[in-house]
């Protein structure tokens, strides 16, 4: 008996062993990529009105192709979601629930005007071979494996993921690219911008130097509302979206003051127990302060070059019904126009 206990302890120290060098060596990899990719927020889109919102950063030759079949479900995160892969072997992340629609319609928007966003193509129902009765969001598989209300997200070969980058802490600190970005998040009330969500991806250029692409992912919190913690705070909610007010006016320094507040309210005792990501809440919410009002400006003349047909476009993509979409391509308008008032 002891020895087994001895044996399994040995196993144990060895398998945390061999955890910690790989979380070492990953490290290292991030900061060797680092040192040699060209870190990159934004890049100058041309002809904003020229742009495919129907696809967004993604193509028609590159979207999922039928059949799929069933590898495994995804247990991490707030949405339901598995992966698949398609009929030319191609990987993808399926996210089901709210956020599917939202997230679809927010990376169209983010990489209108020069972000760079994840591919996201939407289904509103598409059949998934193999698939096996879900721990979380059966609610949204119908009769013949069938699913609802399906973003399918892929897993590109040629991109490497890193690490996660902070707000407050990156090579593009002050800028009005950065500022821009923060305005996009709070323009789709996107309350979940947390630092977590935000990626380094790697891309292999042939005849440049590689790009350390800076990414705000998992976009799906957003066109509801953004409030704190232990408040009221919704997504992909038309009714909640209208009552927020985005730009509320210009401070006496020059700083813009927006309609969103997202620090963690009405918790109590819970905020300890949640302590972690009530910080990280907090924090978020501050990093977002602070904008100057000529960095609204510059991002409110990017997108108010987008014409009403692409922004029907992007909810189009993403199968809204027509009262819904005229209702968030209006308000959208509207909160553009504060921009270029300002």
């Amino acid at each position: 008996m002891r020895s087994d206990r001895k044996s399994a302890r040995s196993l144990f120290l060895l398998v945390l062993l061999v955890g910690m060098i790989q979380s070492a060596y990953a490290q290292q990899d991030d900061k060797v990529r680092a040192s040699f990719a060209e870190p990159v927020i934004w890049r100058d889109p041309g002809n904003i009105s020229a742009r495919d919102l129907r696809y967004g950063p993604g193509a028609a030759n590159l979207a999922p192709l039928s059949p799929f079949t069933f590898i495994e479900e995804v247990k991490s995160g707030e949405s339901p979601k598995i992966r698949v892969t398609d009929a030319r072997g191609e990987r993808w992340v399926v996210k089901l629930g709210e956020e599917a629609q939202a997230e679809t319609v927010a990376t169209r928007l983010v990489w209108a005007v020069g972000y760079f966003a994840e591919e996201a193509y939407y289904f509103e129902r598409v059949r998934v071979s193999g698939l096996p009765k879900l721990s979380r969001g059966q609610e949204f598989v119908t009769a013949r494996n069938v699913v609802r209300g399906a973003r399918f997200e892929p897993r590109r070969r040629d991109v490497q993921q890193g690490s996660s980058w902070d707000w407050e802490k990156n090579p593009f600190d002050e800028t009005k690219e950065l500022n821009g970005l923060k305005i996009m998040m709070i323009l789709l009330n996107n309350y979940d911008a947390r630092s977590e969500n935000n990626k380094i991806l790697y891309v292999k250029n042939s005849d440049s130097a590689d790009e350390a692409r800076y990414y705000v992912t998992d976009l799906g919190a957003t066109l509801g509302k953004a409030d704190g913690l232990g408040g009221h705070r919704s997504k992909n909610d038309l009714s909640d979206f209208l009552t927020t007010r985005f730009v509320l006016g210009v401070e006496d320094d020059g700083v813009v003051k927006f309609d969103y507040d997202t620090r963690p309210s009405r918790l109590g005792v819970l905020s300890v127990v949640y302590l972690p990501y009530y910080r990280s809440q907090v924090k978020k919410e501050k990093s977002m302060r602070g904008i100057p009002v000529e960095h609204a400006r510059w991002a409110g003349s990017l997108l108010s070059q987008l014409t009403d047909k692409q922004l029907h476009q992007a909810f189009m993509a993403a199968k809204y019904k027509p009262a819904t979409r005229i209702g968030f391509v209006n308000a959208l308008r509207e909160r553009i126009d504060q921009l270029t008032r300002l």
